[in-house]
């Protein structure tokens, strides 16, 4: 998926979080770290957002593993709830882990899906749209209605375009 359609995902999935755990789903801090954490697996890409940020990590990393590498995996997801663990569901821990973890369910929707088992090269796959597709647009459109939906937003205060 296109970094937006990740960032968008992220905090669709941060709020649908923070609405089932009765926290305030709408927290700019909160979403703002969604959105990063829905960036950071890529950080084994050098061209991605993440890795034009943080080129020193990226680049060997790309080396080394490749694109959907280990920042794909289950390692990454064990990595993450451990994190949550250490530091709890404080600060920003919890929507920098939900952020990440929804990363990898966007990804699944692709064909190139997860290597879930990394390093075994098989890839977990739904199938459901090709990244920068009209069905991707639709898609990510529909969860961040739904998102916005959930956490209160009043969509008839909106401006409305001029036809």
């Amino acid at each position: 998926m296109m970094a937006g359609s990740h960032v968008v995902v992220g905090a669709a999935l941060w709020v649908a979080v923070a609405k089932l755990g009765g926290g305030n789903p709408a927290d700019p801090q909160a979403l703002a770290a969604a959105a990063l954490g829905s960036l950071l697996p890529d950080i084994d890409h050098p061209q991605s957002w993440a890795g034009r940020k943080m080129r020193a990590i990226s680049v060997p990393l790309s080396l080394v593993v490749g694109h959907r590498g280990v920042t794909h995996s289950a390692i990454a997801v064990a990595a993450g709830l451990a994190l949550l663990l250490l530091l709890g569901t404080g600060w920003m821990a919890a929507p920098v882990v939900v952020g990440y973890l929804s990363h990898l369910l966007a990804d699944a929707l692709t064909p190139s899906g997860v290597p879930l088992l990394w390093p075994s090269r098989r890839r977990f796959t739904l199938n459901l749209c090709r990244t920068g597709s009209a069905v991707e647009i639709a898609l990510v459109a529909a969860v961040g209605v739904a998102a916005g939906w959930a956490a209160g937003v009043d969509f008839t205060a909106l401006p409305r375009p001029r036809l």
